[in-house]
This record gives C-alpha cells, structure tokens and sequence, in this order.
C-alpha cells in the first residue's frame, strides 16, 4: 500500500526571493527540514519560524514579515536554533491506499454581515448552482437586526441544496448557533455551525 502519511509543507515570503532582505530563503529552508524529517503528516504552512496547520492558519498581515497566525489551534513547531514539535502533532502513521482527491471549480459566496444590510438583496445570487454560502456574522454568530430578516436567504438556499456554513468575523473564538436570540433562528432553519474554522477553511 501507498502510504498518504507524507508532509505538505506550504511556504512563500513577504520579500521575493531575489531581494537582499527576503524572508524566503529562511522559509523555503525550514519547510524542507521539516518536511525531511516526517515529524508532521498533514498539510502546514511553514512561515517566520511557525509551523501552523494550514486549515487553521490566517492571513494577520500584508506587510509584517509575521503574516500568518493561528487564532484557535496552537503552533505545530517552532523554528529557533533546533526546530521544537508541539507534542500535539498525531504519531499514528496512516496505512490507508493513497488516493487523489481532484479540485473541483465549486460555486461558493461569503457574505460578510455589516451593520445596515439587507439580506433581501443577496437572495438573487441563491440559485440552483450555487453549492455553498459562508456567511461571517458577529461574534458567536449573531446577526443586525429582526432574526428574521435572512430566513428567506436560508430557506431559498436549502430548498436549491445551497450549504449555507456560519463562521465569525472574530479571529479568536468560536460561533455557538442559538446562543442569543440573534443566531437562533439561523440554527431552527438549518445553517451549519463552522464553529472556530476560518473563513478559508
């Protein structure tokens, strides 16, 4: 059997390479140390001495050379003189058949909720062929105004099979749907909880 148990290491750099100052030498040479030394199976992100998990990492800056952080999953490892792993990382190697997973062109939206909007003119882009809408709401996931205001929204998006996936415009934290009375009508008429994921994941 072909094992998957083999590290995605995703790097890049604030500077471009061919600059005196780049960032990118130091990232391109951590990622390939740690991805030789199979400490971590999974897809990371390897930027400014972190090694962060790549569906929990985020982009802080555009021009820090710390640009990416983890708001809700610690760092897998932290690159000093010697490259330190967080015990957390899973030992158990994977014997599974290797399989390739190929990337699809699926329609999804993001709406970010903002105070003032009118959800009423977002129910035009609910069509058959959309598959997924993330909607970044507030806090543990509230949204302005009468709960019902997007129940129209949610009700088109399922009826069309449209996953409509609830995530916070907070970085740190997690969305807990009928909490307040704001997100519970977004729970009764079945939007998925994405709790503490990113909007990217």
């Amino acid at each position: 059997l072909l094992r998957y148990d083999k590290p995605v290491i995703i790097t890049g750099s604030q500077i471009p390479l061919y600059e005196i100052r780049s960032d990118g030498l130091d990232n391109l040479l951590s990622s390939m140390m740690i991805a030789a030394e199979g400490q971590v199976r999974e897809v990371a992100l390897c930027f400014s001495n972190k090694l962060l998990r790549g569906n929990r990492a985020t982009k802080l800056s555009t021009s820090d050379l710390n640009a990416f952080y983890s708001p809700n999953f610690p760092n897998l490892a932290e690159v000093g003189t010697k490259i330190s792993y967080n015990p957390m990382i899973p030992k158990k190697e994977v014997t599974q058949p290797f399989r390739v997973q190929p990337l699809k062109k699926i329609p999804i939206g993001i709406i970010k909720v903002f105070p003032g909007i009118q959800f009423e003119l977002f129910e035009e882009i609910m069509s058959e062929s959309l598959r997924g809408i993330v909607l970044e709401t507030f806090g543990a996931g509230n949204i302005p105004g009468s709960p019902d205001a997007i129940l129209p929204i949610v009700k088109k998006a399922g009826k069309n099979g449209t996953v409509l996936a609830i995530c916070s415009q907070c970085p740190k934290g997690s969305v807990s749907l009928g909490t307040y009375e704001t997100s519970a009508a977004l729970k009764q008429a079945g939007a998925v909880c994405a709790y503490d994921m990113t909007t990217e994941a």
